[in-house]
């Protein structure tokens, strides 16, 4: 009987591992500098890597930026996580001028692939969606709330991702249940798929209190239809690698208009008076106080305190670098929300210093000239 058992579990097991793993094929390409096509394909079969490892995990925003550089890619992934797209095959590649492209076809684990892809999410991103439910049980989810919601927040320096705007594939009523019995799973895919540190979420019911023509005595009738609103969100965060609730509220508007779609929208516009700068100064006190952290910078070698002072003084104008201070004469300490390869991807881009190596805490550069 025992053998029996043994030979069943190898007969499956090949089929579970099969089952844990997914096709996928994807193409990726760069620029050939100066006649360097090895380097060029190095940089095509990465992207190639990335795109594969997206489609994956579901993700539907990029990170062209971080792309830009492989190396900085595959340092980030083998210091937190195991493994890369080690099983792929070249299907095609060729020259289109002075662009080298791959086709490569990949066996990813889609649980592995959200772990590589998390590593990517920016503390610094907010996924939102707040939906309206007008009286007649019309959902609108682009309204003069959300977009002074998410405009406050772009002008606060966030990257939103407008999870209404990108066709998403969770309905209202997933949303809803998500939020009564606090469905992390739920918040964990969105955060997965968006890339997202933090997701603003929530929506608004909306009851017609009062309806043109109601008798309100002395025999007068109203004029207009009043519609009450109440919003009802969370924000979402991370702690620990798990999400969790950091902020909830619950605000209630009232609108007046000739029809019960006109008296929604004013409610809205009334709403987004009182609610939004409640909302902003709750995502920026969470996030950065849950993410706030120091990351020390060296200058390789240095012993000329005017490049410091250079130094220091170009850090601060990086985006969300919260403070910048001394510590010796070849180094700084940065304090900073965000994780440290967006810092060090910044770093990079000034084009005065090469970036040597970088881990959670610390990035060692030196200058080029």
């Amino acid at each position: 009987m025992k053998k029996i058992v043994i030979l069943f579990l190898l007969c499956i097991f090949p089929i579970l591992t099969i089952a844990a793993t997914k096709s996928v094929t994807a193409t990726g390409e760069a620029n050939i500098i100066n006649n360097d096509v090895a380097s060029a394909k190095f940089q095509a079969i990465a992207r190639a890597k990335w795109a594969a490892l997206e489609a994956a995990a579901g993700v539907q925003v990029k990170v062209e930026t971080i792309l830009q550089n492989a190396t900085l890619v595959d340092e980030a992934i083998k210091s937190e996580v195991k493994g890369f797209v080690e099983d792929y095959k070249i299907l095609d590649e060729g020259k289109d001028k002075d662009i080298y492209w791959v086709k490569i076809s990949a066996n990813i684990s889609p649980v592995e692939a959200q772990k590589v892809v998390s590593i990517f999410a920016k503390n610094t991103s907010v996924a939102f969606y707040i939906p309206v439910i007008f009286p007649d049980k019309k959902v609108d989810e682009t309204t003069a709330l959300s977009e002074k919601v998410i405009n406050e927040l772009v002008g606060q320096g966030f990257d939103v991702v407008d999870i209404a705007s990108l066709g998403n594939k969770y309905s209202l009523n997933e949303i809803d249940n998500a939020l009564k019995n606090n469905n992390f799973s739920t918040f964990r895919n969105i955060s997965y798929q968006f890339l997202s540190g933090a997701i603003l979420i929530g929506k608004v019911d909306t009851t017609l209190s009062a309806g043109q023509g109601k008798n309100i005595g002395y025999g007068v009738s109203l004029p207009f239809n009043v519609v009450t609103g109440r919003l009802t969100y969370r924000l979402i965060g991370d702690k620990n690698g798990q999400k969790v609730i950091v902020a909830s509220g619950y605000v209630s508007g009232r609108g007046q208009g000739p029809t019960p779609e006109d008296a929604t929208h004013n409610m809205l516009e009334n709403l987004a008076s009182n609610v939004s700068n409640e909302l902003i100064s709750v995502v920026v006190e969470k996030i950065k106080g849950q993410n706030k952290r120091t990351v020390e910078v060296v200058l390789a070698g240095n012993n000329d305190l005017n490049k410091l002072l250079e130094l220091k003084n170009d850090l601060q104008y990086i985006s969300w670098v919260l403070s910048v201070n001394d510590k010796g004469i070849d180094k700084v300490v940065v304090e900073y929300p965000e994780k440290t390869i967006y810092l060090a991807n910044a770093i990079k881009n000034l084009g005065k210093y090469n970036l040597k190596k970088f881990d959670m805490y610390r990035i060692l550069i030196e200058t080029s000239r």
